[in-house]
């Protein structure tokens, strides 16, 4: 029997057999008739067969575009050997063959098997042990390694230097807040606006209980509104206040600016950290954090000056307006453009992908338009406003909300239930992934065991992420496209299948 264990690519950890039978063979490529399906664009839809004939087993290119190679040699047609390493393209998915009986191994005192691979493959060859994650000094190649995972996500290019920007704008954004308004305002002024902006993150990574999103990403949200948005608007609305006057400015230019600057910062992250931007729930959650950092540095601002032309009592009649009444009018209004984002990742029609983010961001506009109007009006048209339209308008958001993160709930049961047919989860672990007591309390359990608690959490988040990938393909299908999800359905549930033992 031969064994075919994937090293690399969208396969990574998963092992496929053949048997010694006349005419037996195995299809390699990119079709859905092949039985190594990989999702590679440098495989080709019928790349290689493998192939039992004369008594072994025989590795025949199929024409491939990018060719087939036998331990770094490019072949038409090669006998296996145990250990052979096959490379589907210059650089492409990599393969090891093992065949029973070719074997040379050395039986320790525990029983376990070290075998040995020939000299000129050594360096594509990765121990059995190794590569299921079985040693502390295993590397990850390709399939998840419980003791050496960081729970941060991969970086997409030009992150590092998007963070010197953020620093850079920063440090100018709170040197500008204090020469503006001093020191010891700008201080008091911070510890006022943090309170509220904890409580309504900790709402969002509440409603966020299914698939957490990366604390590095949420970071990256939080801090693009508070500096980035911050930043550019306050220079674009300081030039239209210029020409328009403060109360135009506060109707016309401000809504356009700092919903674009916004949403730029939710548009970035659908497009660059995409693995973690799966649904319409996603779009919200990034939305308001993004609204949220935005907020948070503009009402540093609103306190200080209160405090600093006011005193004591103006800063509290403003933290009531700001700080209680509507802290939520930044995230209402910049949640629009994430609902539109989190449309565009959840459809295939290339028109409503362009169309939706467009329409979300004219509604942000027009809720923080009609915002301003009336926070420029009188104390009490501004107040029966906010009951009879801000807050209805709030209660109906959040209905939204909870009824799309129960939504959420419901494609994870429904698309992981395969995964419980087939042996990958249980019955039980389904039900704890999808509670947000059970997945909490499962998790809490295991604090003071690093590798255990490290384990279980990114156990939860790889379930999660199956079930997302899993429905994002269905939907795929159903529209006849191709979609990012699919190569990391294999990955996700290798790494599943390797963390299985390190979660009990």
């Amino acid at each position: 029997m031969l064994r075919l264990i994937v090293q690399s690519g969208s396969l990574a950890g998963r092992q496929f057999q053949l048997e010694q039978a006349d005419r037996s063979r195995l299809l390699i490529g990119r079709s859905e008739e092949s039985v190594v399906q990989l999702a590679e664009l440098i495989v080709s839809s019928r790349h290689a067969i493998i192939a039992a004939e004369d008594g072994g087993f025989y590795l025949l290119d199929q024409r491939s575009a990018n060719g087939t190679f036998l331990n770094g040699r490019r072949v038409e047609r090669a006998r296996l050997n145990h250990g052979d390493v096959i490379e589907l393209g210059m650089r492409g998915p990599c393969l090891l063959v093992e065949i029973d009986g070719q074997a040379t191994a050395q039986i320790n005192v525990a029983g376990t098997s070290t075998i040995r691979p020939p000299a000129d493959t050594s360096r594509h060859y990765i121990p059995p042990a190794t590569r299921l994650g079985l040693h502390d000094t295993a590397h990850n190649i390709g399939l998840y390694n419980p003791y050496y995972d960081t729970g941060k996500s991969e970086k997409p290019p030009g992150v590092g230097l998007m963070w010197v920007v953020f620093v850079v704008l920063g440090v100018a954004v709170i040197g500008l807040t204090i020469l503006d308004v001093g020191a010891g305002n700008a201080f008091v002024g911070a510890i006022a606006a943090i309170f509220p902006a904890i409580f309504y993150l900790a709402i969002f990574l509440w409603l966020d209980r299914y698939d957490p999103e990366p604390p590095g990403t949420l970071v990256f949200a939080f801090v693009w509104g508070a500096i980035i948005a911050v930043f550019v608007s306050a220079i674009l609305n300081a030039i239209a206040a210029s020409a328009l006057g403060n109360t135009l400015t506060g109707i016309v230019s401000a809504p356009i600016v700092e919903e674009a600057s916004k949403g730029i910062g939710v548009l970035i992250i659908a497009l660059f950290f995409r693995k973690d931007f799966d649904s319409l729930v996603d779009g919200i959650v990034y939305a308001g954090v993004v609204a949220l950092g935005f907020a948070t540095m503009e009402n540093v601002d609103y306190y200080g000056k209160s405090l600093l032309e006011g005193g004591v009592g103006s800063l509290i009649g403003t933290f009531i307006i700001r700080g209680v009444l509507s802290p939520f009018s930044h995230v209402l209004f910049t949640c629009m453009t994430g609902i539109g984002c989190g449309i565009a990742r959840e459809t295939h029609n290339p028109g409503v992908k362009v169309v939706a983010p467009m329409i979300g961001y004219f509604g942000a506009m027009f809720l923080h338009a009609l915002w301003n109007t009336f926070a420029s009006s009188d104390g009490s048209t501004f107040f029966t406003w906010y009951l009879l339209v801000e807050t209805p308008l709030f209660i109906a958001f959040v209905g939204v909300i909870f009824h799309l993160v129960r939504r959420e709930g419901r494609i994870l049961k429904r698309t992981l239930a395969a995964e419980v047919e087939r042996g990958l989860i249980t019955q039980h672990q389904l039900e704890i992934a999808i509670s947000v007591f059970r997945r909490t309390g499962w998790v809490a359990a295991a604090i003071g065991h690093p590798r255990l608690f490290n384990a279980r959490r990114q156990f939860l988040r790889a379930v999660a992420k199956l079930g997302l990938c899993r429905w994002h393909k269905q939907r795929a299908a159903e529209a006849d496209v191709d979609t990012g999800s699919f190569p990391l359905i294999n990955k996700l549930q290798a790494e599943i299948f390797s963390l299985r033992d390190h979660v009990r």
